[in-house]
């Protein structure tokens, strides 16, 4: 992998274009990370502690429940994703890209600890880098295919498009020890408005969450595998297998904070070599408070890829998420 070096006037450029990209989000942001810094123990007075069934769990048991990614919380959260990148392929080190990714939770009747959970996101892409030589090389095809074999190209900005949709559907909860697991189906939809970088395929698969809730707080993995079972007519687009690792950890330091680390780890068996593993290490700060009734969630995180492909993949993330939580039962004791 290429070293990321602040003296590259280009890659400081980018960086600058891509923070002024987020600039309405980050004046949200900052001022709710003030708020909930001043905040104390994160819970407003209005909304008093207390055991009493049906009152509001401390914004202490609120930060460690969802440092779970599939926790029971009904919600709507964003999420921004700013990648820089780094290759083999000319001009890979120069590319950047910026998702934006609204997910809505929604749990159904929960029995016992146990039940149902539903989650789906909605990425927008700002600019996507394409590889034009043959045809266009979106990051998923260049793992599989080398662009280069077929004479030079150029990369393209593809602007502001939405992405393919994903999902899950999940079983399962916390029991009495605090062991978490969950299991069901993973999923992407082909609905890209642009379909220049989508595979144009239903890709589905199994996914199971296991890990366990401590008094200091949460750990474990969500662990998925998935395969296109459906193509558009005419696409002819690569075979999809790839198997993901999302991992969470969550400690914490009282008063609603925590350092947190989300490492996602991806496998594409489909890849050629040295083009399948992605694996970040890092982590972040996270805070929970209310606003009102509501609990909200703020969290930044910071990651390098250790291990990344070698013609064209990630080699920095960063990554902060608003996430506000309806108020009902999954928040009250």
């Amino acid at each position: 992998m290429s070293p990321f070096c602040w003296g590259n006037t280009d890659q400081m450029y980018s960086i600058i274009r891509a923070l002024k990209s987020v600039g309405l989000v980050t004046l949200v942001f900052l001022p709710l990370m003030g708020m909930a810094a001043v905040s104390g123990s994160g819970q407003d007075p209005a909304v008093p502690e207390s055991d009493v069934p049906g009152s509001p769990k401390s914004s202490d048991q609120l930060a460690r429940e969802m440092s779970n990614p599939l926790a029971a919380f009904a919600g709507l959260s964003y999420r921004a994703e700013y990648r820089r990148y780094q290759g083999s392929v000319p001009g890979a080190d120069d590319q950047d890209n910026l998702i934006h990714m609204f997910q809505t939770v929604i749990p159904f009747a929960q029995n016992n600890g146990k039940g149902f959970v539903f989650r789906f996101g909605i990425p927008v892409n700002t600019d996507q880098s394409i590889y034009h030589s043959d045809r266009a090389y979106p990051e998923w095809r260049i793992r599989q295919q080398d662009p280069t074999l077929n004479g030079e190209g150029e990369w393209e900005l593809t602007h502001g498009h939405s992405d393919d949709i994903t999902f899950d559907l999940v079983y399962g909860g916390v029991n009495e020890t605090g062991l978490i697991l969950q299991y069901g189906l993973t999923g992407i939809l082909s609905t890209s408005s642009d379909t220049s970088n989508s595979k144009q395929q239903l890709i589905l698969g199994p996914i199971m969450n296991i890990g366990k809730m401590a008094r200091w707080g949460e750990y474990g993995a969500l662990f998925s595998h998935v395969f296109d079972v459906d193509e558009k007519t005419g696409k002819n687009t690569p075979d999809t297998s790839e198997t993901t690792i999302r991992a969470y950890f969550g400690y914490g330091l009282g008063n609603g904070w925590q350092i947190v680390s989300n490492p996602v780890i991806s496998y594409d068996w489909q890849a050629d070599s040295g083009n399948k593993l992605a694996l970040p290490l890092g982590g972040g700060v996270a805070k929970t408070t209310r606003i009102g009734k509501m609990p909200l969630r703020l969290a930044a995180e910071l990651y390098n890829y250790v291990e990344s492909t070698d013609r064209f993949g990630p080699e920095w993330l960063f990554t902060f998420t608003i996430n506000p939580v309806a108020w009902n039962k999954y928040t009250r004791k």
